[in-house]
């Protein structure tokens, strides 16, 4: 990671780095105890741990590499962490073998990614990564019935009327989401339509020619293609500016899990989809920060995308320092339009993402139908406020 000589690294989020990961070297061991033995700030190491979903990786390696050395409240603390997690994960995965049990009785092919599935895959234990949520994809022409079967399970739509004829068809979310506040479960549907970030629309129809099983808890459910999920991961990571370090550390444990990958197809899956350059943002964040061994022919690829190892930079010294990610509207749209190659090609996926309505459009104001488009006006203009305001305060 090339960093400015002026630099200044903080041990605290350093120590988050050499602990997010399953595989530990002697080198990486030692960086550990040796910043273990430093005057750290602690409630800063739980709570970036907390942010970035890394705490049961966290907890797991300092209990093997320090666990004599770090202060006893802190180790029963990660320890309280990593328990709640896991039973956590479990809870979630019983909830989503439900909800994929229920999909496939009503004829609905769902396909689950992210969340247990990435845990199981990458990680070989559910309990050593977090997530908030359960991802399910399927088809546009399935939600109404989806919508159906999730209320019917106790769900509540954050946008009920969205799948209504109130609702202008030009009205998608980035995602279907939907929540059960007594247990505290949330599930994000998403369709072809709704993933907006990728450049070039999915085919899902083809994606699900090659899906694949993944055993959870003795359950088997489909998820993508390790070849489709490692540039899906990328995009998703490039999506929300890689802001969680758990993202990055997906990717690194996914190709590390996974020997067998066919990098061709890998290449040409995100070539397809014009997200070359997510996929090289991606693959040179765990190389970068989590050593992940590359093919020297994909090492080389990534070498030469120049802008994606600038973007790499940036957010490296995000995850290195106190430094926060800029959160102008200028700085976001750059950032937009560097994810895909070409000039034009950069400027029209920025200029639709920062156009396209989402959410927090419909919370400002609830348009009636026939006034939809005017969302497409409204938007860069709730952007530049929210943004500006951002930088004004921060």
């Amino acid at each position: 990671m090339a960093l400015s000589p002026n630099t200044i690294l903080s041990p605290e989020k350093r120590l988050l780095v050499c602990c997010a990961r399953t595989r530990m070297n002697s080198a990486i061991a030692d960086e550990i105890r040796e910043l273990v033995a430093r005057p750290l700030d602690w409630n800063v190491v739980l709570s970036e741990a907390a942010d970035n979903c890394v705490t049961p990786l966290l907890a797991k390696q300092l209990a093997a590499v320090a666990g004599d050395i770090i202060p006893a409240d802190v180790l029963a603390a990660l320890k309280d962490g990593a328990r709640a997690n896991a039973v956590r994960c479990l809870i979630f995965i019983a909830e989503l073998i439900k909800i994929m049990d229920a999909f496939s009785a009503a004829g609905i092919e769902a396909i689950a990614y992210k969340g247990p599935v990435i845990a199981a895959q990458a990680y070989g234990d559910v309990t050593l990564r977090e997530f908030e949520d359960l991802d399910i994809v399927l088809l546009q022409r399935d939600m109404a019935k989806a919508n159906e079967i999730a209320t019917g399970l106790g769900y509540r739509a954050r946008f009920p009327w969205i799948l209504s004829g109130d609702a202008g068809k030009s009205l998608v979310p980035g995602e279907y989401n939907y929540r059960n506040e007594a247990r505290r479960i949330m599930i994000e549907l998403h369709t072809e339509v709704t993933l907006r970030h990728f450049p070039e629309p999915p085919d899902l129809d083809d994606l699900r020619t090659r899906l694949t099983p993944v055993s959870l808890s003795g359950h088997v459910v489909n998820t993508f293609a390790p070849e489709d999920m490692l540039p899906i991961l990328c995009i998703h990571g490039s999506k929300d500016f890689w802001m969680k370090f758990s993202w990055i550390a997906d990717v690194a444990e996914f190709i590390q899990a996974l020997p067998g990958l066919d990098w061709n197809t890998v290449v040409a899956r995100a070539d397809a989809w014009r997200a070359g350059r997510m996929l090289h943002l991606g693959l040179a964040l765990a190389d970068d920060l989590l050593d992940v061994p590359l093919p020297e022919e994909v090492l080389t690829r990534v070498r030469k995308d120049h802008v994606a190892l600038a973007v790499a930079a940036e957010i490296g010294r995000v995850h290195l320092t106190r430094a926060p990610l800029p959160e102008s509207a200028g700085w976001r749209f750059r950032y937009r339009r560097r994810m895909v190659k070409g000039n034009l090609t950069g400027w029209r996926y920025a200029l639709r993402l920062a156009t396209a309505p989402a959410e927090e459009d419909w919370e400002m104001l609830r348009l009636p139908a026939p006034l939809a488009p005017l969302y497409v006006v409204l938007r860069p203009f709730r952007l530049l406020r929210k943004y500006r305001v951002a930088r004004t305060t921060s």
